[in-house]
């Protein structure tokens, strides 16, 4: 202590550590003898405080002054990010430059598209430009989420054939079974290969459509996904110079539900569709010629035809109108097999309204045959809302 403060200095500071005794104060000195210890009086005591305080704030006042120079010093030339500050995301807008870009020209495109459609032109252009980058997926057909969608006849039949195969029980059921409120999604996505090689608006691209039916409110049975069909495609499209067609294309299709045994389902294609735009929308008519296959006697066996009777359900063609109404879309499409004596078809309406810039509500309604590959066979219908995340335009 008196090395640190000196003589005197250390006395007042000894005098501060004094520890209350009784009614006075217990002091403590230093001597040759050792310790010894004296009753301090109070006043006495508040006298060498008050003498004690004015000498530390002294020696102290230096050291905080220097600290805040430093500091400020620290801060003038930029101090380094502490190891939080370093992991959090910077702050602020994004600096911006400008880059020219070469866009398909207005006129490029036929009057009548450009003055019913201007948005369908906005989605050609920006698809034109979007596709000379190697980093991005094109929209293909419509993406959207329905999470509640309600089918009126659930069905565990395929499940339950499965089950009796195995089992060898021709009763063998399932203890728990589908239900009429589930999930509906479709994503679908193309890339563009090559462009200009028939014209202008020619282009040739590889697509993939996923659509899925999942039982995501159904716990008894472990939320599964009912059902889900793949559709990769590659597509050779134009738009020819005939004023009464805007717009073709010709596919090599393929589609499956990716099931094994008695539960796949699939079929290959080769479509054909022409798209013509009207001051009130766009029709489209899609028509379709299935690749044989050789059809086998066993539905367990893995090769050849899963479903050699689609057509009969499916048809070979589909009409679609999609009518427009300033920000709100209504779709229809219908499919049927023109077959007057076991007549089977389907229809699809949905409606489109926007929510904000980017997402759309959306409504759609089923009504017949082949709104899935395992239920082609079977009459459906189905009702679910959600939103549209990209549309057709």
């Amino acid at each position: 202590m008196s090395a640190l403060f000196g003589g005197k200095m250390a006395g007042q500071v000894e005098a501060a550590l004094a520890l209350r005794s009784g009614h006075g104060y217990i002091g403590r000195a230093m001597s040759g003898d050792g310790i010894r210890m004296k009753l301090l009086n109070p006043a006495v005591l508040i006298l060498k405080v008050s003498l004690l305080v004015p000498v530390l704030v002294s020696m102290l006042c230096p050291v905080f002054v220097a600290n805040a120079e430093d500091t400020e010093a620290d801060a003038g030339a930029g101090s380094e990010p502490t190891v939080l500050e370093e992991l959090l995301p910077a702050t602020g807008p994004l600096k911006t430059k400008q880059q020219p870009v070469d866009m398909i020209a207005d006129d490029e495109f036929k009057p009548a598209l450009r003055d019913n459609l201007p948005q369908l032109v906005e989605k050609i252009q920006v698809e034109r430009l979007a596709s000379d980058s190697p980093y991005v997926m094109l929209p293909h057909r419509p993406n959207y989420v329905l999470p509640l969608s309600y089918q009126g006849r659930p069905s565990d039949r395929e499940q339950n054939r499965v089950l009796q195969h195995y089992t060898g029980d021709p009763d063998a059921e399932r203890e728990a079974g589908n239900d009429h409120l589930e999930a509906v999604f479709q994503l679908s996505i193309k890339y563009r290969l090559s462009e200009g090689l028939l014209g202008k608006f020619s282009s040739i691209d590889v697509a993939y459509t996923n659509r899925s039916f999942w039982q995501a409110y159904n716990g008894d049975i472990s939320r599964p996904f009912r059902e889900t069909n793949h559709e990769p495609e590659l597509i050779f499209s134009w738009q020819p110079q005939n004023k009464w067609v805007d717009y073709f294309s010709l596919a090599i299709n393929h589609q499956s539900n990716g099931q094994t045994s008695s539960m796949s389902r699939s079929w290959n294609r080769v479509i054909a569709q022409v798209a013509s735009v009207s001051s009130t929308g766009i029709y489209s008519t899609r028509i379709w010629w299935r690749l044989p296959e050789e059809s086998k006697a066993d539905p367990f066996d893995p090769a050849d035809n899963d479903n050699p009777d689609i057509d009969d359900y499916m048809g070979n063609g589909e009409f679609t109108y999609i009518h427009v109404m300033g920000n709100h879309n209504i779709s229809t499409m219908l499919r049927n097999n023109l077959n007057p004596d076991k007549n089977r078809g389907a229809i699809e309406i949905g409606w489109t309204f926007p929510l904000n810039r980017k997402i759309k509500g959306f409504v759609q309604y089923f009504n017949g045959y082949g709104e899935s590959l395992i239920d082609y066979n079977r009459y459906q219908e189905r009702i679910g809302v959600g939103i549209k995340l990209s549309d057709w335009f």
